[in-house]
C-alpha cells in the first residue's frame, strides 16, 4: 500500500479494538473510508474495493454484512434507455 498515515482518535473509540491487531483495525478503517467515498460517489464500486485491499466480491460481502443495500446498474430496461439517453447528452 503505497503511503502510510498516522492519524489520532478518541481514546473510547480505540478501546472498541481492544483485543484486535493493528492489521485488522487498518483494514477495518480502510474498508469504512473506501465505502464512504463509493457512498459519496467519489470513486467506483471497484476502485473502493481497490483502496479497501480487497476483491470486487469480498468489497460486496463486506458492504452487505453491514446493513448496505447497494444497487449496480438499472433496475429495468426503461431505467437502462433513461440512463443511455442522459448519457448521450
Amino acid at each position: 500500500m503505497p503511503g502510510k498515515v498516522t492519524i489520532k482518535i478518541p481514546k473510547e473509540l480505540a478501546e472498541t479494538f481492544e483485543g484486535e491487531n493493528v492489521k485488522s483495525v487498518q483494514k477495518y478503517i480502510s474498508e469504512i473510508l473506501a465505502l464512504d467515498l463509493y457512498m459519496r460517489e467519489e470513486v467506483s464500486f471497484g476502485r473502493a474495493a481497490e483502496l479497501a485491499g480487497l476483491s470486487y466480491d469480498e468489497f460486496w460481502d463486506s458492504v452487505r454484512e453491514r446493513g448496505f443495500k447497494l444497487r449496480v446498474g438499472p433496475k429495468t430496461v426503461e431505467e437502462a434507455k433513461k440512463e443511455y439517453e442522459q448519457a448521450k447528452g
